[in-house]
């Protein structure tokens, strides 16, 4: 026989978990994540998202003789952002779920 108590119970659980969930993106959208690269030439702020929200460069870096070493710094930027970005993301969700890190990893939960 099924217990449908604890069914309400469980679903109580998770739209407290759900709501949790959905303030701490809210607070992830508040902060930032500044990544520099090329000693500070190159400077990307990215939400707690991954959203790219700033991009600064050099003006040195800003002509044809130099393209090659701004594609390579802004990859390199965006990406670290990106990683960044993930970490505080897991780490927040996490927090807010009250599940294990390593749950966040099956079948993208947040």
């Amino acid at each position: 026989m099924f217990n449908f108590g604890n069914l309400a119970e469980l679903m109580k659980q998770f739209q407290m978990i759900k709501e949790n969930v959905e303030k701490a993106k809210e607070e992830l959208k508040k902060e930032n994540v500044v990544v520099e690269v090329g000693g500070g030439m190159v400077k990307v702020v990215s939400n707690g998202l991954g959203e790219i929200v700033d991009i600064e460069i050099d003006k040195s870096l800003l002509n044809e003789q130099e393209y090659q070493v701004l594609k390579d710094l802004l990859i390199s930027a965006v990406n670290e952002a990106s990683d960044r970005s993930k970490e505080l993301m897991t780490q927040k969700l996490t927090e807010a779920s009250g599940l294990p890190s390593s749950f966040s990893k099956f079948g993208g939960l947040f």
